[in-house]
């Protein structure tokens, strides 16, 4: 089904997605959404994202480019039911350096952030944690 609304977007850049838009693609009050621009095709997409429930980080994680280095991380998060809804990796220099990106969900973490920050940091694999919250 295809539904479709004509909406203007305010003063400070804000649009109002219609109650039809929200209630066919079963959007509640609070529920996270992805936007995507493609600036070649001038549109947005809005993709649901996360639950209203979800606490999102977004882990910024420098680890040395060693084989497994990446997954040794994603298990100590997975061991602390933190649930990676999107992750990117690329290799900064080769053998030497990576970088991960992650947003997840921090909801059901069996420890505070901050512990968890340093059990990252612990491993000799791991050169830098950030941690950034979305509102």
């Amino acid at each position: 089904m295809r539904v479709f609304e004509i909406v203007r977007i305010d003063s400070k850049g804000r649009i109002i997605l219609p109650s039809s838009i929200r209630d066919s693609l079963g959007l509640p009050k609070g529920m996270y959404a992805m936007l995507i621009a493609d600036s070649d095709k001038k549109e947005v997409r809005i993709t649901p994202f996360a639950d209203p429930e979800a606490k999102l980080i977004e882990f910024i994680i420098e680890l040395y480019d060693v084989p497994g280095a990446l997954a040794r991380v994603a298990t100590l998060l997975s061991e602390h039911k933190v649930d990676l809804l999107s992750t990117e990796s690329r290799t900064l220099s080769r053998g030497d350096l990576a970088e991960w990106h992650a947003i997840a969900d921090i909801s059901k973490c069996t420890c505070e952030l901050q512990e968890l920050k340093q059990k990252i940091e612990k491993g000799a694999i791991v050169k830098r944690v950030e941690l950034h919250s979305f509102p």
